[in-house]
Protein backbone atom coordinates (compact mmCIF):
# COMPACT_ATOMS: atom_id res chain seq x y z
CA UNK A 1 0.00 0.00 0.00
CA UNK A 2 1.15 3.34 -0.11
CA UNK A 3 1.84 6.21 2.24
CA UNK A 4 0.03 9.04 1.48
CA UNK A 5 0.60 12.44 3.64
CA UNK A 6 -2.77 14.17 5.01
CA UNK A 7 -2.91 16.71 1.65
CA UNK A 8 -2.70 13.50 -0.22
CA UNK A 9 -5.44 11.67 1.41
CA UNK A 10 -7.77 14.30 1.55
CA UNK A 11 -7.57 15.23 -2.18
CA UNK A 12 -8.60 11.19 -3.10
CA UNK A 13 -11.65 11.43 -0.63
CA UNK A 14 -12.90 14.86 -1.58
CA UNK A 15 -12.54 14.41 -5.53
CA UNK A 16 -15.63 13.30 -7.53
CA UNK A 17 -16.29 10.33 -7.37
CA UNK A 18 -14.40 10.01 -4.07
CA UNK A 19 -16.42 8.81 -0.65
CA UNK A 20 -16.48 12.65 0.59
CA UNK A 21 -16.83 14.25 -2.43
CA UNK A 22 -17.15 18.73 -2.70
CA UNK A 23 -19.58 20.72 -4.61
CA UNK A 24 -19.97 24.25 -5.50
CA UNK A 25 -23.09 26.27 -3.71
CA UNK A 26 -24.53 29.22 -3.73
CA UNK A 27 -25.41 30.51 -0.30
CA UNK A 28 -26.30 34.62 -0.23
CA UNK A 29 -24.73 35.53 -3.89
CA UNK A 30 -21.50 34.17 -2.50
CA UNK A 31 -20.10 30.20 -4.05
CA UNK A 32 -18.65 28.26 -1.59
CA UNK A 33 -17.63 24.68 -1.18
CA UNK A 34 -19.40 22.21 0.34
CA UNK A 35 -19.26 18.60 1.32
CA UNK A 36 -21.77 16.81 -0.76
CA UNK A 37 -23.11 13.74 1.15
CA UNK A 38 -24.84 13.01 4.79
CA UNK A 39 -25.01 14.35 7.29
CA UNK A 40 -26.57 17.46 5.88
CA UNK A 41 -27.74 18.07 9.35
CA UNK A 42 -27.14 17.84 13.54
CA UNK A 43 -30.21 15.76 12.84
CA UNK A 44 -28.82 12.84 10.25
CA UNK A 45 -25.67 12.55 12.88
CA UNK A 46 -27.35 11.74 16.13
CA UNK A 47 -29.77 9.56 14.08
CA UNK A 48 -26.77 7.56 13.52
CA UNK A 49 -26.24 6.65 16.79
CA UNK A 50 -28.87 4.27 16.62
CA UNK A 51 -27.03 2.16 14.91
CA UNK A 52 -23.88 1.49 16.77
CA UNK A 53 -25.63 -1.05 19.80
CA UNK A 54 -24.33 -2.25 22.77
CA UNK A 55 -20.64 -0.21 22.41
CA UNK A 56 -19.79 1.92 24.93
CA UNK A 57 -20.90 5.64 24.57
CA UNK A 58 -20.47 7.86 27.46
CA UNK A 59 -18.73 7.06 30.73
CA UNK A 60 -19.41 9.72 33.32
CA UNK A 61 -17.53 8.58 37.69
CA UNK A 62 -19.25 5.44 38.50
CA UNK A 63 -22.27 5.63 35.52
CA UNK A 64 -22.10 4.11 31.96
CA UNK A 65 -24.79 3.91 28.66
CA UNK A 66 -24.00 2.03 25.56
CA UNK A 67 -25.44 3.64 22.28
CA UNK A 68 -28.44 1.65 22.58
CA UNK A 69 -29.02 3.58 26.02
CA UNK A 70 -27.79 6.63 24.79
CA UNK A 71 -29.96 6.26 21.49
CA UNK A 72 -33.29 5.58 23.39
CA UNK A 73 -32.42 8.38 26.05
CA UNK A 74 -31.89 10.95 22.91
CA UNK A 75 -34.95 9.98 21.37
CA UNK A 76 -37.33 9.31 24.09
CA UNK A 77 -36.58 12.70 25.55
CA UNK A 78 -37.15 14.36 22.32
CA UNK A 79 -40.42 13.02 21.90
CA UNK A 80 -41.24 13.94 25.55
CA UNK A 81 -40.48 17.66 24.55
CA UNK A 82 -42.63 17.54 21.67
CA UNK A 83 -45.51 16.18 23.58
CA UNK A 84 -45.02 17.35 27.24
CA UNK A 85 -43.55 21.05 26.63
CA UNK A 86 -44.70 21.45 23.28
CA UNK A 87 -40.83 22.12 21.91
CA UNK A 88 -40.64 22.41 17.75
CA UNK A 89 -38.71 23.18 15.16
CA UNK A 90 -37.06 26.96 15.78
CA UNK A 91 -37.86 26.47 19.40
CA UNK A 92 -35.10 27.69 21.67
CA UNK A 93 -33.98 25.06 24.61
CA UNK A 94 -31.31 26.76 27.04
CA UNK A 95 -28.50 24.37 28.84
CA UNK A 96 -26.93 25.97 31.60
CA UNK A 97 -25.10 23.09 33.55
CA UNK A 98 -21.77 21.39 33.71
CA UNK A 99 -20.91 18.37 31.49
CA UNK A 100 -23.30 16.06 32.64
CA UNK A 101 -24.32 13.09 30.61
CA UNK A 102 -27.91 14.76 31.05
CA UNK A 103 -26.26 17.39 28.57
CA UNK A 104 -26.10 14.72 25.67
CA UNK A 105 -29.35 13.70 25.75
CA UNK A 106 -30.75 16.98 25.74
CA UNK A 107 -28.38 18.60 23.17
CA UNK A 108 -29.38 15.41 20.88
CA UNK A 109 -32.95 15.63 21.27
CA UNK A 110 -33.02 19.78 20.49
CA UNK A 111 -31.37 18.55 17.05
CA UNK A 112 -34.00 15.56 16.24
CA UNK A 113 -37.05 17.75 16.64
CA UNK A 114 -35.41 20.86 14.51
CA UNK A 115 -35.22 23.19 17.58
CA UNK A 116 -32.60 25.56 18.53
CA UNK A 117 -29.81 24.57 21.50
CA UNK A 118 -28.59 27.75 23.02
CA UNK A 119 -25.54 26.20 25.41
CA UNK A 120 -25.50 28.99 28.30
CA UNK A 121 -22.09 29.92 30.11
CA UNK A 122 -21.80 27.63 33.34
CA UNK A 123 -19.01 29.60 34.58
CA UNK A 124 -20.99 33.30 34.89
CA UNK A 125 -22.90 35.08 37.31
CA UNK A 126 -25.93 35.29 38.36
CA UNK A 127 -26.24 38.74 36.71
CA UNK A 128 -24.10 37.95 33.67
CA UNK A 129 -26.06 34.69 32.77
CA UNK A 130 -29.40 36.15 32.87
CA UNK A 131 -28.13 38.98 30.41
CA UNK A 132 -27.68 36.05 27.73
CA UNK A 133 -31.01 34.40 28.83
CA UNK A 134 -32.80 37.55 27.81
CA UNK A 135 -31.21 37.76 24.48
CA UNK A 136 -31.63 33.86 23.70
CA UNK A 137 -35.14 33.93 25.13
CA UNK A 138 -35.44 29.96 24.97
CA UNK A 139 -38.37 28.43 25.45
CA UNK A 140 -37.14 25.96 27.86
CA UNK A 141 -33.84 25.81 30.35
CA UNK A 142 -32.34 22.89 31.67
CA UNK A 143 -30.04 23.66 34.42
CA UNK A 144 -28.69 21.89 37.37
CA UNK A 145 -28.15 22.65 41.24
CA UNK A 146 -25.66 25.57 40.90
CA UNK A 147 -27.21 27.26 37.76
CA UNK A 148 -30.67 27.20 39.58
CA UNK A 149 -28.89 28.80 42.76
CA UNK A 150 -27.34 31.80 41.05
CA UNK A 151 -30.65 32.20 39.04
CA UNK A 152 -32.71 32.22 42.41
CA UNK A 153 -33.45 36.06 41.88
CA UNK A 154 -34.18 36.18 38.31
CA UNK A 155 -37.90 36.59 36.18
CA UNK A 156 -36.56 33.63 33.57
CA UNK A 157 -40.63 33.69 32.98
CA UNK A 158 -40.05 37.79 31.48
CA UNK A 159 -37.26 36.50 29.76
CA UNK A 160 -39.93 34.31 27.81
CA UNK A 161 -38.82 30.76 29.74
CA UNK A 162 -41.91 28.93 30.40
CA UNK A 163 -40.16 25.88 31.56
CA UNK A 164 -37.04 25.11 34.04
CA UNK A 165 -36.13 21.85 34.21
CA UNK A 166 -33.75 20.73 37.17
CA UNK A 167 -30.43 18.20 36.20
CA UNK A 168 -29.46 16.97 39.33
CA UNK A 169 -30.63 18.99 41.47
CA UNK A 170 -31.32 17.70 44.95
CA UNK A 171 -33.73 21.47 46.48
CA UNK A 172 -36.35 22.35 43.70
CA UNK A 173 -37.73 25.74 43.54
CA UNK A 174 -40.97 26.40 43.14
CA UNK A 175 -42.19 25.41 39.49
CA UNK A 176 -39.03 23.93 38.59
CA UNK A 177 -39.37 20.54 36.93
CA UNK A 178 -37.10 17.64 37.72
CA UNK A 179 -35.26 16.30 34.94
CA UNK A 180 -35.54 12.91 35.94
CA UNK A 181 -39.20 12.97 36.33
CA UNK A 182 -39.57 14.37 33.18
CA UNK A 183 -37.68 11.73 31.63
CA UNK A 184 -40.27 9.24 33.45
CA UNK A 185 -43.46 10.59 31.68
CA UNK A 186 -42.72 8.24 28.28
CA UNK A 187 -41.96 4.76 28.00
CA UNK A 188 -38.62 4.79 26.39
CA UNK A 189 -38.62 5.06 22.41
CA UNK A 190 -36.18 4.07 19.90
CA UNK A 191 -37.76 6.05 17.00
CA UNK A 192 -36.91 9.81 16.15
CA UNK A 193 -40.10 11.62 16.10
CA UNK A 194 -40.87 13.19 12.94
CA UNK A 195 -39.41 16.52 11.62
CA UNK A 196 -38.57 18.69 8.33
CA UNK A 197 -35.04 19.83 9.42
CA UNK A 198 -33.11 21.48 6.88
CA UNK A 199 -29.66 22.74 6.39
CA UNK A 200 -30.68 26.56 6.45
CA UNK A 201 -32.24 25.87 9.77
CA UNK A 202 -31.04 27.50 13.14
CA UNK A 203 -29.24 24.49 15.40
CA UNK A 204 -27.61 26.43 18.02
CA UNK A 205 -26.95 30.07 19.75
CA UNK A 206 -23.31 30.11 21.21
CA UNK A 207 -22.15 33.45 22.91
CA UNK A 208 -18.67 33.94 21.93
CA UNK A 209 -15.77 34.12 25.05
CA UNK A 210 -16.23 37.97 25.50
CA UNK A 211 -12.67 38.04 26.24
CA UNK A 212 -12.16 42.02 25.26
CA UNK A 213 -15.88 42.55 25.55
CA UNK A 214 -19.85 41.46 25.26
CA UNK A 215 -20.57 38.31 24.57
CA UNK A 216 -22.20 38.16 21.19
CA UNK A 217 -24.58 35.49 19.99
CA UNK A 218 -23.14 33.17 17.13
CA UNK A 219 -26.38 31.60 14.99
CA UNK A 220 -25.22 28.32 13.87
CA UNK A 221 -27.20 26.57 11.69
CA UNK A 222 -27.12 22.80 10.31
CA UNK A 223 -24.50 23.19 7.49
CA UNK A 224 -22.35 25.05 9.98
CA UNK A 225 -22.17 21.99 12.02
CA UNK A 226 -21.89 19.25 9.35
CA UNK A 227 -19.13 20.78 7.48
CA UNK A 228 -17.39 20.99 11.02
CA UNK A 229 -17.97 17.51 11.68
CA UNK A 230 -17.11 16.07 8.13
CA UNK A 231 -14.03 18.37 7.90
CA UNK A 232 -13.07 16.28 11.21
CA UNK A 233 -14.03 13.65 10.23
CA UNK A 234 -11.96 13.04 7.24
CA UNK A 235 -9.08 13.62 8.62
CA UNK A 236 -9.49 10.31 11.08
CA UNK A 237 -10.70 8.16 8.27
CA UNK A 238 -8.19 5.88 6.69
CA UNK A 239 -7.78 5.50 2.96
CA UNK A 240 -5.61 2.34 1.26
CA UNK A 241 -3.83 2.66 -2.30
CA UNK A 242 -2.81 -0.65 -3.65
CA UNK A 243 0.79 -0.35 -4.96
CA UNK A 244 -0.62 -2.15 -8.31
CA UNK A 245 -3.49 0.08 -8.40
CA UNK A 246 -7.18 -1.12 -8.07
CA UNK A 247 -9.83 0.33 -6.15
CA UNK A 248 -9.00 2.77 -2.88
CA UNK A 249 -10.46 1.36 0.14
CA UNK A 250 -11.80 4.14 2.79
CA UNK A 251 -11.75 2.52 6.30
CA UNK A 252 -13.65 4.22 9.47
CA UNK A 253 -12.09 5.90 12.51
CA UNK A 254 -10.40 3.89 14.29
CA UNK A 255 -11.67 3.65 17.87
CA UNK A 256 -10.30 6.21 20.18
CA UNK A 257 -12.00 6.91 23.42
CA UNK A 258 -11.80 10.76 24.26
CA UNK A 259 -11.52 12.33 27.42
CA UNK A 260 -13.76 15.60 27.24
CA UNK A 261 -11.99 18.71 28.65
CA UNK A 262 -14.04 21.72 27.21
CA UNK A 263 -17.06 22.24 28.26
CA UNK A 264 -20.07 21.77 26.17
CA UNK A 265 -21.37 24.90 26.35
CA UNK A 266 -18.40 25.92 24.46
CA UNK A 267 -17.78 25.18 20.71
CA UNK A 268 -14.97 22.67 21.24
CA UNK A 269 -17.16 20.96 23.74
CA UNK A 270 -19.98 20.75 21.11
CA UNK A 271 -18.10 19.54 18.28
CA UNK A 272 -16.33 16.91 20.43
CA UNK A 273 -19.61 15.69 21.24
CA UNK A 274 -21.45 15.26 17.70
CA UNK A 275 -18.35 14.15 16.11
CA UNK A 276 -17.67 11.29 18.56
CA UNK A 277 -21.04 10.52 18.12
CA UNK A 278 -21.13 10.33 14.72
CA UNK A 279 -18.30 7.94 14.83
CA UNK A 280 -19.84 5.64 17.32
CA UNK A 281 -17.07 6.35 19.84
CA UNK A 282 -16.81 6.42 23.59
CA UNK A 283 -16.63 9.34 25.32
CA UNK A 284 -15.39 10.03 29.27
CA UNK A 285 -16.92 13.34 31.31
CA UNK A 286 -15.17 14.77 34.36
CA UNK A 287 -17.18 17.56 36.51
CA UNK A 288 -14.28 19.82 35.80
CA UNK A 289 -11.00 19.56 35.19
CA UNK A 290 -8.73 18.07 37.63
CA UNK A 291 -4.99 16.78 36.24
CA UNK A 292 -4.72 14.97 39.08
CA UNK A 293 -8.00 12.98 38.38
CA UNK A 294 -7.52 13.48 34.37
CA UNK A 295 -4.41 11.02 34.89
CA UNK A 296 -6.42 8.39 36.51
CA UNK A 297 -9.22 8.22 34.11
CA UNK A 298 -6.77 8.06 31.23
CA UNK A 299 -5.45 5.00 33.17
CA UNK A 300 -8.88 2.97 34.26
CA UNK A 301 -10.94 4.71 31.00
CA UNK A 302 -8.25 3.46 29.00
CA UNK A 303 -8.71 7.00 27.21
CA UNK A 304 -6.70 7.29 23.76
CA UNK A 305 -7.40 10.65 22.80
CA UNK A 306 -7.33 14.13 25.11
CA UNK A 307 -7.15 17.99 23.86
CA UNK A 308 -7.89 21.24 25.32
CA UNK A 309 -5.81 24.48 25.62
CA UNK A 310 -2.19 24.46 26.50
CA UNK A 311 -2.58 25.46 29.98
CA UNK A 312 -4.87 21.81 29.78
CA UNK A 313 -1.52 20.10 28.69
CA UNK A 314 0.49 21.34 30.51
CA UNK A 315 -0.90 20.57 33.53
CA UNK A 316 -1.50 16.96 32.16
CA UNK A 317 2.01 16.42 31.85
CA UNK A 318 3.13 17.62 34.47
CA UNK A 319 0.58 15.59 36.65
CA UNK A 320 1.65 12.39 34.62
CA UNK A 321 5.46 13.30 35.79
CA UNK A 322 4.09 13.98 39.50
CA UNK A 323 2.12 10.99 39.75
CA UNK A 324 3.51 8.23 37.47
CA UNK A 325 0.15 6.94 36.30
CA UNK A 326 0.27 4.69 33.49
CA UNK A 327 -1.32 6.96 30.54
CA UNK A 328 0.48 4.46 27.54
CA UNK A 329 -3.32 4.15 25.81
CA UNK A 330 -3.00 7.90 24.74
CA UNK A 331 -2.46 8.22 21.21
CA UNK A 332 -3.58 11.64 20.81
CA UNK A 333 -2.93 15.00 22.44
CA UNK A 334 -4.50 17.86 21.04
CA UNK A 335 -4.31 21.53 21.71
CA UNK A 336 -6.37 24.92 20.80
CA UNK A 337 -8.18 27.75 22.02
CA UNK A 338 -5.21 29.27 22.18
CA UNK A 339 -1.20 29.29 20.44
CA UNK A 340 0.22 25.95 21.59
CA UNK A 341 4.33 26.81 22.52
CA UNK A 342 6.98 25.02 21.17
CA UNK A 343 8.66 23.89 24.41
CA UNK A 344 5.22 21.97 25.15
CA UNK A 345 5.31 19.95 22.14
CA UNK A 346 8.57 19.37 23.01
CA UNK A 347 7.47 18.42 26.82
CA UNK A 348 4.47 15.67 24.86
CA UNK A 349 7.24 13.90 23.37
CA UNK A 350 9.72 13.48 26.30
CA UNK A 351 6.60 12.73 28.73
CA UNK A 352 4.62 10.52 26.68
CA UNK A 353 7.26 9.00 24.86
CA UNK A 354 7.35 9.32 20.67
CA UNK A 355 4.69 7.31 19.12
CA UNK A 356 1.99 10.25 20.90
CA UNK A 357 0.82 12.47 18.40
CA UNK A 358 0.56 16.02 18.53
CA UNK A 359 -1.63 18.82 17.11
CA UNK A 360 -3.30 21.60 16.89
CA UNK A 361 -5.25 23.78 15.16
CA UNK A 362 -7.29 27.36 14.78
CA UNK A 363 -10.98 28.17 15.04
CA UNK A 364 -13.41 30.03 16.97
CA UNK A 365 -17.05 30.01 17.84
CA UNK A 366 -17.97 31.92 14.38
CA UNK A 367 -16.10 29.24 12.16
CA UNK A 368 -17.89 26.37 14.07
CA UNK A 369 -14.61 25.76 15.78
CA UNK A 370 -11.44 24.56 13.63
CA UNK A 371 -10.83 25.59 10.21
CA UNK A 372 -7.11 24.85 10.13
CA UNK A 373 -5.43 21.95 11.63
CA UNK A 374 -1.80 20.40 11.99
CA UNK A 375 -0.46 17.14 13.75
CA UNK A 376 2.54 14.73 14.17
CA UNK A 377 5.30 15.18 12.03
CA UNK A 378 4.09 18.31 10.29
CA UNK A 379 3.69 20.12 13.73
CA UNK A 380 6.92 18.89 15.34
CA UNK A 381 8.44 20.83 12.08
CA UNK A 382 6.29 23.88 12.17
CA UNK A 383 5.37 24.19 15.64
CA UNK A 384 4.80 27.86 15.24
CA UNK A 385 2.24 26.78 12.65
CA UNK A 386 -1.65 26.11 13.51
CA UNK A 387 -1.62 23.83 10.28
CA UNK A 388 -3.11 24.20 6.77
CA UNK A 389 -7.25 25.07 6.15
CA UNK A 390 -9.46 22.07 6.33
CA UNK A 391 -11.43 21.36 2.39
CA UNK A 392 -14.40 23.44 2.46
CA UNK A 393 -12.44 26.66 4.44
CA UNK A 394 -10.87 29.46 2.15
CA UNK A 395 -8.51 32.09 4.36
CA UNK A 396 -7.23 35.12 2.67
CA UNK A 397 -4.83 37.42 3.96
CA UNK A 398 -5.76 41.18 4.01
CA UNK A 399 -4.08 44.46 4.57
CA UNK A 400 -6.00 47.62 6.48
CA UNK A 401 -7.76 48.42 3.04
CA UNK A 402 -8.80 44.90 2.70
CA UNK A 403 -6.01 43.69 -0.11
CA UNK A 404 -5.30 40.42 -0.51
CA UNK A 405 -1.71 39.86 0.25
CA UNK A 406 0.87 37.60 -0.96
CA UNK A 407 3.19 35.04 0.82
CA UNK A 408 4.14 35.53 4.14
CA UNK A 409 3.12 39.09 4.18
CA UNK A 410 1.17 39.73 7.85
CA UNK A 411 -2.17 41.00 8.20
CA UNK A 412 -5.79 40.16 8.84
CA UNK A 413 -6.73 36.39 8.82
CA UNK A 414 -10.35 36.69 7.17
CA UNK A 415 -12.04 32.96 6.56
CA UNK A 416 -15.04 31.93 4.40
CA UNK A 417 -17.13 28.47 4.05
CA UNK A 418 -20.21 26.55 4.84
CA UNK A 419 -18.99 26.53 8.45
CA UNK A 420 -18.74 29.67 8.72
CA UNK A 421 -21.74 31.63 10.39
CA UNK A 422 -23.69 34.46 8.27
CA UNK A 423 -23.93 36.52 11.26
CA UNK A 424 -24.46 37.69 15.24
CA UNK A 425 -28.07 37.58 16.30
CA UNK A 426 -29.03 41.33 17.12
CA UNK A 427 -26.01 42.79 16.14
CA UNK A 428 -24.29 44.86 13.36
CA UNK A 429 -22.17 42.50 11.29
CA UNK A 430 -21.28 45.30 8.90
CA UNK A 431 -17.35 44.87 9.05
CA UNK A 432 -17.30 41.10 10.48
CA UNK A 433 -18.81 39.46 7.76
CA UNK A 434 -18.76 41.11 3.91
CA UNK A 435 -18.49 39.07 1.38
CA UNK A 436 -18.61 35.66 3.34
CA UNK A 437 -15.64 36.42 4.42
CA UNK A 438 -15.54 36.32 8.67
CA UNK A 439 -13.03 38.73 10.02
CA UNK A 440 -11.27 37.09 12.73
CA UNK A 441 -9.28 40.43 13.94
CA UNK A 442 -6.31 37.80 14.08
CA UNK A 443 -2.87 38.95 12.67
CA UNK A 444 -0.99 36.38 10.52
CA UNK A 445 0.56 34.98 7.32
CA UNK A 446 0.39 31.75 5.30
CA UNK A 447 3.94 30.64 3.77
CA UNK A 448 4.04 29.35 0.11
CA UNK A 449 2.90 26.01 1.43
CA UNK A 450 -0.05 26.73 2.51
CA UNK A 451 0.84 26.70 6.02
CA UNK A 452 -0.95 29.22 8.28
CA UNK A 453 0.84 31.14 11.41
CA UNK A 454 -0.36 33.89 13.89
CA UNK A 455 1.11 36.80 15.00
CA UNK A 456 -1.16 38.61 17.08
CA UNK A 457 -4.20 40.08 17.64
CA UNK A 458 -5.10 43.63 15.50
CA UNK A 459 -6.39 44.98 19.22
CA UNK A 460 -3.62 43.04 21.26
CA UNK A 461 -0.77 45.43 20.28
CA UNK A 462 0.82 47.52 22.54
CA UNK A 463 2.13 50.70 20.71
CA UNK A 464 5.68 52.11 22.82
CA UNK A 465 6.92 54.94 21.98
CA UNK A 466 5.99 54.44 18.71
CA UNK A 467 7.14 50.75 18.34
CA UNK A 468 4.30 48.22 17.63
CA UNK A 469 4.74 45.25 20.40
CA UNK A 470 2.93 42.04 19.78
CA UNK A 471 1.83 41.02 23.06
CA UNK A 472 1.45 37.80 22.13
CA UNK A 473 5.30 37.36 21.46
CA UNK A 474 5.96 37.86 24.59
CA UNK A 475 3.55 35.79 26.65
CA UNK A 476 5.14 33.09 24.61
CA UNK A 477 8.39 33.77 25.59
CA UNK A 478 8.00 33.94 29.07
CA UNK A 479 5.98 31.02 29.33
CA UNK A 480 9.29 29.39 27.70
CA UNK A 481 10.99 29.85 30.89
CA UNK A 482 11.10 26.45 33.08
CA UNK A 483 9.48 28.49 35.96
CA UNK A 484 6.67 30.05 34.57
CA UNK A 485 3.00 28.56 34.15
CA UNK A 486 1.33 31.17 32.46
CA UNK A 487 1.55 34.55 31.38
CA UNK A 488 -0.11 37.82 30.28
CA UNK A 489 0.75 40.93 29.14
CA UNK A 490 -0.82 44.27 29.06
CA UNK A 491 -0.45 47.80 27.81
CA UNK A 492 0.30 50.34 30.96
CA UNK A 493 -0.59 54.40 30.41
CA UNK A 494 2.93 55.92 30.22
CA UNK A 495 3.17 59.77 29.82
CA UNK A 496 5.83 60.18 27.65
CA UNK A 497 6.05 56.98 25.88
CA UNK A 498 1.97 56.44 25.66
CA UNK A 499 1.54 52.86 26.94
CA UNK A 500 4.26 50.53 28.52
CA UNK A 501 4.53 47.07 28.66
CA UNK A 502 3.76 45.22 31.93
CA UNK A 503 2.81 41.62 32.72
CA UNK A 504 1.51 39.00 35.56
CA UNK A 505 3.18 35.90 35.69
CA UNK A 506 2.27 32.70 37.36
CA UNK A 507 5.35 30.14 38.77
CA UNK A 508 5.34 27.07 39.77
CA UNK A 509 5.11 26.79 43.27
CA UNK A 510 8.19 26.46 45.35
CA UNK A 511 9.93 28.89 41.96
CA UNK A 512 12.03 31.31 43.80
CA UNK A 513 11.98 33.51 40.57
CA UNK A 514 11.76 37.26 40.80
CA UNK A 515 10.55 39.92 38.24
CA UNK A 516 13.95 41.12 37.55
CA UNK A 517 15.45 37.75 36.52
CA UNK A 518 12.14 37.38 34.15
CA UNK A 519 12.53 40.79 32.86
CA UNK A 520 16.11 39.60 32.58
CA UNK A 521 15.32 36.21 30.38
CA UNK A 522 12.69 37.94 27.95
CA UNK A 523 15.48 40.74 27.08
CA UNK A 524 18.18 37.97 26.30
CA UNK A 525 15.47 36.26 23.53
CA UNK A 526 13.61 39.40 22.33
CA UNK A 527 14.44 43.20 21.49
CA UNK A 528 15.03 45.97 24.46
CA UNK A 529 11.70 47.16 23.72
CA UNK A 530 9.86 44.84 24.09
CA UNK A 531 10.67 43.68 27.96
CA UNK A 532 8.20 44.40 29.98
CA UNK A 533 8.82 47.31 32.60
CA UNK A 534 7.06 45.42 35.51
CA UNK A 535 6.13 42.28 36.22
CA UNK A 536 3.77 41.12 38.80
CA UNK A 537 4.24 37.13 40.38
CA UNK A 538 1.14 35.66 41.56
CA UNK A 539 0.86 32.54 42.57
CA UNK A 540 -3.07 31.59 41.74
CA UNK A 541 -4.63 31.08 38.24
CA UNK A 542 -4.78 33.60 35.61
CA UNK A 543 -8.95 34.49 35.15
CA UNK A 544 -9.85 32.34 31.41
CA UNK A 545 -12.36 31.63 29.49
CA UNK A 546 -13.68 28.16 29.52
CA UNK A 547 -11.77 27.69 26.06
CA UNK A 548 -8.36 28.61 27.56
CA UNK A 549 -8.45 32.43 26.63
CA UNK A 550 -6.95 34.71 29.65
CA UNK A 551 -9.32 37.25 29.65
CA UNK A 552 -7.35 40.37 29.55
CA UNK A 553 -10.10 42.94 30.98
CA UNK A 554 -10.42 41.17 33.92
CA UNK A 555 -6.81 40.49 35.08
CA UNK A 556 -5.99 43.67 36.93
CA UNK A 557 -9.50 43.84 38.91
CA UNK A 558 -9.81 40.23 39.72
CA UNK A 559 -6.31 39.78 40.92
CA UNK A 560 -5.77 43.00 42.41
CA UNK A 561 -3.28 44.39 40.58
CA UNK A 562 -3.84 48.41 40.34
CA UNK A 563 -0.80 48.97 41.47
CA UNK A 564 1.02 47.01 38.19
CA UNK A 565 -0.88 50.37 36.06
CA UNK A 566 -0.45 52.84 38.08
CA UNK A 567 3.07 52.70 39.72
CA UNK A 568 5.45 55.33 38.71
CA UNK A 569 7.02 54.17 35.12
CA UNK A 570 10.26 52.86 35.65
CA UNK A 571 13.57 54.09 33.52
CA UNK A 572 12.75 52.60 29.84
CA UNK A 573 15.00 49.94 28.50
Amino acid sequence: MKILDQTQKLDILTAPGGAFPLRDLEIDGVTLSTFDRDPYTLRDAFIAASTFGDRAAIAYEDERWTYDELWSSIATLAHILRTELGIGKGDRVGIAMRNYPEYVFIFGATQLLGAVAVPLNAWLKGPELAALIEEARPVALFADQERLAVLRDVDLAAAGTDTVVAVRATQLPDSVVDYHELASRMPARTDAPEADVTPDDLSTILFTSGTTGKPKAAAHNHRNHSASLLNKYIRAVGVEVPDGGGETIVTPPPASCKLVTFPFFHIAGINTMYNTIYSGQPIVLMYKWDPVKAVRLVETEKVNELSGPPFIARTFLDAVVESGGDVSSLRIIGMGGAAAPAHIIEQVRTVLGPTIVPRTGYGMTETTSGVVAISAGDFEQRPNSVGRTLPTAEIAIIDAQGIHLGADEVGEVIFRGPQVIQGYLGADNAGTFEGGWFHTGDLGRVDAEGFVYLVGRLKDIVIRGGENINCSEVEVCLESHDDVVEAVVLGAPHATLGEELVAVVRTRQGSPIEPEDLRAFVKEHLASFKVPARIAIIDGPLPRTPSGKIIKREVIPELDLQWLLEAAPEPAV
